[in-house]
């Protein structure tokens, strides 16, 4: 199919393997069961620090469904993502932007299409992840 319908050079199954083998050799020492890691880290009284991506209102159990993401990006969130019980979290802090965005589909009332909104989607770099696009839109504190 490559060759013929997108005149590109076939791959070669056994080149790939080969490949692929040597990537999981390097990355082999770096493999292991999370879970474990960071209980045995939580038992011997270290310091561990989970960072959440996103926002509650793009949470799988509690955003704007369907309009989500396929996690649970809220605080509560951060102990099915690690595979730690609730009573290992012992402080939270949030951290949020002084105004709202939203990248793609889903309700979002306080949008600014406007001039303004232009403006601290430009200043904020505010442009969607995986495509660059201008997907990303503003919307006001009100």
């Amino acid at each position: 199919m490559l060759s013929k319908v997108y005149n590109r050079t076939g791959i070669k199954l056994d080149d790939v393997c080969e490949e692929y083998a040597g990537y999981a050799a390097r990355l082999a020492p770096h493999i292991a069961d999370t879970v474990v890691v960071l209980d045995r880290a939580l038992r011997d009284g270290k310091l561990v620090l989970l960072e959440g991506a996103q926002a509650t209102m793009l949470d799988v159990d509690h955003g704007t469904y369907p309009f989500v993401t396929s996690s649970n990006p809220t605080s509560g969130g951060a102990c099915v993502g690690a595979g730690i019980g609730p009573t290992h979290i012992t402080k939270v802090v949030g951290i949020v932007k002084a105004y709202t965005t939203r990248v793609g589909s889903g309700p979002f009332p306080t949008v600014l299409a406007d001039k303004f909104g232009e403006e601290l989607r430009s200043a904020g770099g505010e442009y969607g992840v995986t495509t660059a696009a201008r997907g990303a839109v503003v919307g006001s504190m009100r």
